[in-house]
Parts: structure tokens; C-alpha cells; sequence
């Protein structure tokens, strides 16, 4: 028998999976404060800058945090695919064997 032509890391991809359900939790929990910008930047102008900033920051954040979810639920079905194709190769062989 000769090599796999496909190899699937299990542990690679749900770690992936994990790793992108916490970038998602900390970008969907981050709390900006720009309410004493003035105080901090000594300057009106510099403090509308930040507060635009933040704007869009925070629709991108939100943006972002749509796709890391649409990543992950790739990673997911993707796992879900490969186990069920693996299980299914394996009932073939366990049929054959019969």
C-alpha cells in the first residue's frame, strides 16, 4: 500500500477551531473608552480623531468578528465531513471483513 493521497490533522483543525472561537469572544468583548480622549490627548480635534477612529474601529472589529465565526464554522464542517467519511471507510473495511 502506498501513501495517503490525503491526510486530515484532526488535532491541527480543532485547534484552529478553538483558536478562532477565542479571537472571536476577545474582538466581541473588547470595550473601547474614548469618553475622556480630551483629557488624554489635550486637544478637541485629536479627540473627535480618536472617536471617528473608534467608529470605524468598531465596525471593522464587528466585520472581522464575522468572518473569524464563518471561518470557524468552516473548520467545523469540515471536521464534522472527514470524521464521517473516515467512519465510513472504516464500516466498508469492517463489511468486507464479514
Amino acid at each position: 500500500m502506498g501513501d495517503a493521497d490525503l491526510r486530515v490533522d484532526y488535532y491541527r483543525l480543532e485547534e484552529s477551531e478553538r483558536v478562532l472561537a477565542t479571537l472571536k469572544s476577545d474582538f466581541d468583548n473588547i470595550k473601547d473608552d474614548t469618553s475622556n480622549s480630551v483629557d488624554v490627548w489635550s486637544h478637541a480635534d485629536v479627540a473627535d480623531a480618536m472617536g471617528d477612529f473608534q467608529g470605524n474601529m468598531d465596525y471593522n472589529r464587528r466585520k472581522l468578528s464575522e468572518k473569524i465565526s464563518d471561518c470557524g464554522e468552516k473548520i467545523a464542517a469540515t471536521l464534522e465531513t472527514f470524521r464521517e467519511a473516515d467512519q465510513d471507510l472504516a464500516d466498508s473495511f469492517d463489511e468486507e471483513r464479514q
